[in-house]
């Protein structure tokens, strides 16, 4: 079933105020919110909040084994030196990645290509970007899910991965 009359959020590159996203009335404690709380979310962020969810935001990219959230959400951090190949990655996103993820984004390097990837995942839409290469090629992905088999993921991205990256562009 559809929502009836679902709220529209305009964006540019999925930037959002999270309170949008997660206050969406579904529950007892978004009723709680006040007006005045909700017109805070479009007024532009104190430098020193900035500074911590900056801060925040540092800590997540670290080289840290996967992180485990409450009721069963977890991440699944990806690296590779050796760059994906094309098809197999496609099938991968087609075929193998859980409905239960749903989000990811990270640094794509493919074998049939020059270029840099900035991939982010959204439920099941999908942006890959181009960019130029400015430092030591790799990929580099975060997923974000519920009850998320992390060695099978893993293991699935592993397989994407090119046997001899010395052929082709890279």
């Amino acid at each position: 079933m559809l929502k009836k009359d679902p709220r529209i959020l305009k964006s540019k590159h999925g930037e959002v105020p999270l309170p949008l996203l997660l206050s969406v009335g579904l529950f007892e404690s978004d009723n709680l919110q006040t007006q005045k709380d909700s017109q805070k979310v479009f007024q532009k962020i104190p430098k020193e909040d900035a500074d911590h969810v900056n801060s925040e935001h540092k800590h997540v990219h670290h080289d840290h084994h996967d992180h485990h959230d409450i009721e069963g959400y977890t991440s699944i951090s990806f690296k590779s030196n050796g760059p994906f190949l094309l098809r197999k990655f496609q099938n991968f996103l087609d075929n193998e990645l859980p409905s239960s993820v749903f989000r990811a984004k990270g640094i794509i390097w493919f074998k049939e290509s020059e270029k840099k990837y900035i991939f982010h995942l959204a439920g099941k839409r999908f942006t890959i970007d181009d960019s130029e290469w400015h430092n030591e090629r790799k990929n580099q992905l975060v997923l974000i899910g519920k009850d998320l088999n992390h060695e099978l993921i893993k293991k699935q991205l592993e397989s994407c991965i090119a046997k001899n990256k010395g052929d082709g562009f890279a």
